[in-house]
């Protein structure tokens, strides 16, 4: 039994009218995923399973297509070490502290997706390649590029992502319940 952290792809309002976290745990406690617990109502969920990791992604990909929810809403696991790398990476510090909201990590679907085109991107956006993620400095503004998103996905692949609160609080949950399960 590993722990396992999992994050769906394009969780809204109008997909929670379909499959709610609460309709998203039961459907996974169902399928033999253990202790199944979600953090805050945008698509992530800790989980105990066995198995490796693409077998738990393909596991959690048919509970979220039996409960509903469409191609689009693809399932992005990642193990708890892969999340406190990222938090350590922390390659732009002060956003990280000042405007964390405004950070994105780009957990991508491929285990190697192209990124070349990174540094000839032209954008005002720091991006930071962290493995197969992009972290990406959204400036201080109220929202994030508008363009970039599309660009990350048209040349990278399917990704999803998440800000730095999240990441860090994801990753400080997922730690903690692998020292629970140890014991």
């Amino acid at each position: 039994m590993g722990v396992y952290v999992v994050l769906l792809r394009a969780i809204g309002p109008a997909t929670h009218k379909v499959m709610s976290m609460a309709d998203w745990r039961g459907a996974s406690e169902d399928a033999g995923f253990l202790k199944p617990e979600t953090y805050v109502a945008t698509g992530n969920m800790i989980v105990e399973a066995g198995g490796t990791l693409h077998e738990v992604t393909a596991r959690m990909d048919a509970v979220v297509k039996r409960c509903g929810l469409g191609a689009g809403n693809k399932v992005f696991v990642r193990k708890p070490a892969t999340l406190r790398r990222l938090v350590k990476s922390n390659p732009f510090p002060d956003a990280a502290t000042e405007r964390p909201g405004q950070v994105g990590i780009y957990f991508m679907a491929r285990a190697r997706p192209y990124f070349g085109w990174v540094k000839d991107y032209d954008g005002s956006e720091p991006i930071h390649i962290e493995g197969n993620h992009l972290i990406v400095d959204h400036g201080d503004t109220e929202g994030q590029s508008q363009r970039l998103p599309g660009i990350i996905e048209k040349r990278s692949g399917p990704a999803t992502a998440r800000n730095w609160n999240t990441l860090q609080n994801l990753a400080q949950r997922a730690t903690e319940r692998e020292r629970k399960s140890r014991e």
